[in-house]
């Protein structure tokens, strides 16, 4: 679940009021928030901003992407958007993702590339070729079978009379 600290848009048509809120990225934008932060009202003309910062921290610290308005309001009425302690995991895991693509590099120097989607679907048609010989192959056995009980019973009847 990629959690996001961005802004819901309430109030009416010309006076609008947001709610700074921690929100599942998919959910629409006045949708079932996971924590509700704080208000900005654009209207007032002193600071229109309250924020709980210490819990955008701890959304932050846990991983939650914070859109880029949000980050300028805060930054503009004096707020730091971002703890310390973030740069530093963020270098840490640009650190180990580093890592883990050189671990990844095969022999000649070429890293994975996942399959393209027309890739996959030449590869699920010869799939689906070979899967089609195959039952034709088991359909003609079949049908040789059943004509040789045929042509047995036949003789049998042949040989009867």
């Amino acid at each position: 679940m990629a959690v996001r600290i961005r802004l819901a848009r309430y109030g009416r048509t010309h006076r609008p009021f947001y709610r700074v809120v921690a929100i599942d990225g998919r959910e629409h934008r006045e949708g079932k928030a996971c924590e509700f932060l704080g208000t900005y009202d654009p209207m007032q003309a002193d600071k229109n901003i309250q924020v709980n910062i210490e819990r955008v921290h701890a959304w932050i610290e846990k991983g939650a992407e914070i859109n880029h308005s949000v980050a300028s309001l805060l930054n503009r009425f004096g707020y730091e958007a971002f703890p310390a302690c973030v740069g530093e995991n963020s270098a840490k895991k640009a650190a180990k993702a580093k890592a883990k693509r050189a671990a990844r590099k095969k022999k000649d120097g070429k890293t994975f590339v996942k399959a393209s989607r027309r890739s996959l679907n030449k590869h699920k048609a010869s799939l689906k070729a070979v899967r089609m010989a195959e039952l034709n192959k088991a359909a003609e056995a079949k049908a040789a079978a059943k004509a040789a009980e045929e042509a047995a019973a036949n003789a049998e009847e042949a040989s009867a009379e």
